[in-house]
């Protein structure tokens, strides 16, 4: 056992996890079956050791029948009461033991079971393309990696070592019967009740907790929108609403949870008054049988102690029952999520020996359509190693699908896509975004501190952080912080402002040393000020790599080599900013409507 556990424990820390969910069978009981097969050792020994101490846990009525029995014909000595009490003592000695190392072995395996799910279900969550976050909800996500997957364990972990504790009832009858088959047949008619009332309340606690996890979900998801939209909430003095609607749901939720703690608290008391009952016509009968000399009354104590014993494996039987539905249910959820296939993956096709060495880009008659929507129609153009193209143009023209579809977010409809002459499908996904600083619209950012954010645990130095918050004009912003690049941040960022969280996403990107640098309208929070100075360090750092930038700002793109004017999903005008003046187009018209808001704001 010692060794079982000791391999156990040093499998179970192991940091090299390997995926096990690859290839497993689509129905919920052979994918249980693959997932907990490596653990077969862990649930051997267990259930050896659960069939040790049910065996030995028989004797102590034995032993209590005989003193009773010694005591009442006057023929107990003292050797005989020491060697049964010894007896009573070793037995409970040994059983604790067996029962402590099954429910380590057994529990323990569950838990590692759980955390090979968890990690599988997490990572085949991460590799999941847009589109699957655009069918499937978040809080549906949520859900199957909390309460279906602890549902599973759950089955796996005491529904199987309740299941295997099952062979206590056998044993206990054969015991029950060798003493009065006659009294055995009499509480054999009663017992199954207890199983059958557990079976019935239990289904509806289940339903009942359904319905407490749905309002929990329900006031979390409040209390999080709330705590994450405090600026707004305070912003359009609507504090007390919140707080009205809030308490309306809190008290629905306390009115949930009283009602399953109400059938709770109706369940033990009803299985006490039953086995009471039951208890009363064994010792009636039983007390008949004494009279009459058909049964000594040691026999009659020992019946009524195995009757106990019995009395728990039916209790467990609903609960097993029920702990089965909800663990297949459960699993079953799971594997749907684990079938999805990724729309974007490596495949046969990706040459995993393909490096970005010089990340010159290609876009060749390029068309994608995302709902039999057009977004972007043969589109064409080229960026060289060091070059920066400027995409402008209306919302909704197609820029950042661009972008999306350098970084392999999506597929071309038609066309193709390249890097170094070599069509980004044939590179593995993680060499591709390993090339790339992306900067997106939507800045994120982790609870985690200013340097976590920045580093994103790639083996950065201290000084390259530094060199990209000098260019991201994120140095003061971090010494003015109490704890420096310590400074935990919140959720998203909330004790960041707009422009500090574009200064620091931008500054992420860079610290990388990527061979593309893609900026989708990175500085639309900072000042023009600042911007500017962000635009002169970051001429440096673009001289050495290929870069795209969307902006809707002329300031912000007129010193690139190349701009792309989008309208409607196409390139409609195309130079450097000189050349796309003189032409009187699109861009002119937009630099002459930016220059006049200049002009107005100024006067203001």
């Amino acid at each position: 056992v010692y060794n079982v556990l000791g391999r156990f424990s040093m499998s179970t820390t192991m940091s090299d996890y390997t995926p096990v969910h690859k290839g497993i069978p689509g129905k919920p009981f052979y994918s249980l079956l693959r997932y907990n097969l490596a653990y077969w050792r862990q649930y051997t020994v267990g259930m050896v050791l659960s069939i040790f101490f049910v065996v030995i846990g028989l004797l102590p009525p034995l032993l209590i029948g005989q003193v009773i029995d010694g005591m009442d014909q006057r023929s107990l000595t003292p050797s005989m009461l020491a060697l049964n009490v010894g007896g009573i003592l070793g037995v409970a000695l040994f059983t604790g033991i067996a029962r402590y190392y099954q429910r380590m072995l057994m529990i323990g395996a569950s838990r590692a079971f759980e955390y090979d799910l968890r990690n599988d279900f997490f990572r085949h969550v991460q590799q999941q393309s847009p589109h699957f976050f655009h069918r499937v909800q978040t809080g549906d996500i949520m859900a199957r990696a909390t309460n279906d997957l602890n549902f599973v364990r759950e089955f796996i972990g005491p529904g199987i070592m309740g299941t295997v504790d099952m062979l206590r009832i056998p044993f206990t009858l054969g015991m029950m019967i060798y003493i009065s088959a006659r009294l055995t047949a009499m509480t054999l008619i009663p017992l199954p009740l207890i199983s059958i009332v557990v079976y019935v309340i239990i289904h509806y606690m289940h339903k009942q907790s359904r319905v407490v996890q749905e309002l929990f979900s329900t006031v979390t998801a409040r209390a999080q929108e709330n705590l994450a939209g405090a600026r707004v909430v305070k912003a359009y003095g609507i504090a007390e609403r919140e707080v009205n609607a809030f308490k309306k749901l809190s008290k629905e939720y306390m009115r949930a949870n009283v009602k399953l703690v109400a059938l709770a608290s109706f369940l033990f008391p009803l299985i006490g008054l039953i086995i009471g009952l039951i208890t009363l016509v064994v010792i009636w009968q039983g007390g008949r049988m004494v009279i009459q000399g058909n049964l000594s009354i040691g026999n009659l104590t020992s019946y009524l102690m195995y009757m106990m014993m019995l009395t728990w494996p039916l209790v467990q039987f609903g609960w097993i029952i029920t702990l089965y539905q909800r663990g297949m249910v459960g699993m079953e959820r799971i594997l749907g999520l684990l079938k999805e296939v990724p729309d974007i993956r490596d495949d046969e096709h990706t040459r995993h020996d393909a490096e970005i060495t010089e990340g010159a880009i290609e876009f060749d008659d390029v068309s994608f359509a995302y709902n039999d929507t057009t977004v972007i129609d043969r589109v064409s153009f080229t960026v060289a190693p060091g070059e920066t193209l400027a995409i402008v143009g209306s919302t909704g023209s197609g820029k950042s699908t661009i972008m999306s579809l350098i970084a392999r977010e999506y597929d071309p409809v038609e066309g193709s896509v390249r890097i170094d002459g070599l069509d980004v499908r044939h590179y593995p996904l993680h060499t591709l975004r390993g090339a790339l600083g992306f900067v997106p619209q939507d800045t994120f950012i982790f609870s985690d501190t200013v340097r976590g954010n920045l580093a994103m645990g790639r083996p950065v130095s201290e000084e390259d952080i530094w060199q990209a918050c000098e260019v991201a004009q994120l140095t003061e912003s971090i010494e003015a912080m109490e704890q420096g690049m310590d400074t935990l941040l919140g959720e998203r960022g909330i004790n960041l402002s707009g422009g500090q969280k574009q200064r620091l996403t931008l500054a992420r990107a860079i610290v990388g040393n990527p061979q593309i640098l893609l900026l989708d309208d990175a500085l639309s929070s900072v000042d023009t000020q600042t911007e500017e100075k962000i635009l002169q360090r970051l001429r440096n750092v673009m001289e050495a790599r290929s870069t795209i930038i969307i902006s809707h700002r002329v300031s912000t793109i007129r010193h690139a080599d190349k701009i792309l004017v989008m309208h409607e999903g196409c390139v409609v005008e195309s130079g450097d900013h000189n050349s796309l003046l003189a032409l009187d187009g699109k861009y002119a018209e937009m630099y002459q409507r930016q220059l006049l808001e200049d002009v107005l704001e100024g006067e203001v």
